[in-house]
């Protein structure tokens, strides 16, 4: 009676599971097309220096998640995490509904990005709900990654395909999907979150959740390779908008898109065999694949072969992906027990974004002063020195295993 009793929930599980993907996945599609909306709504508006403006608008959508990082993990330890997953769809959905309405993009894409810090801690944190053991949340970790690298691809090139045909109506499109999505988290159970929590105390005691999380060596290892690959890979998405037309000559928003959804081909490929590379027990070693992301990077910095850009960017994904993957399922598979799932995926949140707007204010800078090239290999070495840190770290992890 008991295995019977067993096989079923570990068959709801996995229905769950599969819903939690597809969500992600429809979800991620439709932030990616939106991206690629967002600059053909702004090139169309003959806006001077588009690549700048696309700048600060991707800083705006970045600093919601730091602002809001203290109210969303309890937001999401509160209640029932399909239930947050929905708000943060409804939320998405409000914001490009705005966008169909004319209103600016900047506002938009900060309704936008509200949607998105909410659906966050969520999205990860359910995953130690539908898993039992180390080896089944990496593999779950591997699934959603996959899936959403696979959504940026996608949503990447269709954004570009639907930007250079009507902005109308790749906006709509945007619209239809966040609404599936939100259709689709009614199918993950309800599992009643911590009622207990409170929304005031539990914000002022971010920064002790905070203290107590670094604390932990595995987790701050985590938390800071997390942070540096996010850094980078966002800044890389930027700088590909202003680095292909000068090193490649290509000018369309349609092979643009497909170029930058490279990379993520790459993250696709990494999610099918991280667990065979990265052994269970020795997530940490996912550290040097950073070294070889960092290579990458700085020789693609000077390509001007347009299939070898390709290539190499397809790479700087692979390599990406196992190192991010396993950092990943260490930091949520302790954080569940330190403080709590969601949590600990607002205070990722908070950590990987607040890198993420620093090293788009650096690449600015760097930019304004430098060749493209440069300002791309200057964020390499950036990323060299974390992985130099990380590495420095390894022995103190192995030992708190």
């Amino acid at each position: 009676m008991a295995q019977t009793k067993a096989i079923g929930q570990g068959q709801e599980k996995s229905k769950a599971l599969s819903s939690l993907v597809f969500t992600q996945f429809i979800s991620s599609f439709a932030d990616n097309v939106n991206f690629f909306i967002i600059i053909g709504i702004i090139t169309s508006q003959g806006v001077v220096n588009p690549e700048g403006y696309v700048l600060n608008i991707q800083m705006g959508f970045l600093l919601a998640y730091v602002v809001l990082a203290p109210l969303v993990g309890a937001y999401a330890d509160r209640n029932a995490k399909s239930k947050v997953l929905l708000m943060g769809n409804l939320l998405k959905s409000i914001g490009i509904t705005l966008l169909l309405l004319g209103v600016h993009p900047i506002i938009c894409y900060a309704v936008l990005g509200i949607g998105a810090v909410v659906y966050s801690p969520a999205k990860y944190g359910i995953l130690t709900e539908l898993t039992n053991s180390e080896q089944g949340l990496l593999r779950a970790n591997a699934m959603v990654e996959g899936t959403t690298i696979l959504a940026i691809l996608l949503g990447t090139v269709a954004g570009g395909i639907l930007a250079d045909i009507s902005n109308t109506v790749g906006v709509v499109a945007c619209l239809v999907a966040y609404i599936i999505s939100l259709l689709f988290t009614l199918l993950i159970p309800r599992k009643a979150g911590n009622a207990d929590i409170r929304y005031g105390q539990s914000s002022l005691q971010f920064f002790s959740d905070f203290k107590r999380l670094v604390s932990n060596r595995k987790a701050r290892f985590s938390l800071i390779g997390t942070g540096a690959f996010w850094l980078t890979a966002s800044v890389l998405r930027i700088a590909l908008i202003a680095w292909i037309p000068v090193n490649l000559g290509i000018t369309d928003t349609t092979t643009q898109s497909m170029m930058i959804g490279a990379t993520a081909v790459g993250v696709v490929v990494s999610s099918f065999i991280t667990s065979r590379v990265i052994p269970v027990g020795k997530l940490y070693r996912s550290y040097i694949y950073g070294y070889m992301m960092v290579g990458l990077v700085v020789v693609c910095a000077f390509m001007t072969s347009l299939w070898i850009s390709v290539t190499l960017l397809f790479l700087i994904g692979v390599a990406g992906g196992i190192f991010l993957i396993p950092l990943n399922t260490m930091l949520q598979e302790i954080g569940k027990d330190v403080i709590g799932s969601g949590k600990t995926i607002a205070i990722q949140n908070f950590v990987e974004n607040s890198l993420t707007v620093s090293g788009l204010l650096i690449f600015k800078a760097l930019v304004s002063e430098l060749s493209i090239q440069m300002s791309v290999v200057s964020i390499g070495l950036i990323l060299l020195c974390f992985i130099l840190f990380l590495s420095f770290q390894v022995g103190r992890v192995k030992r708190s295993s």
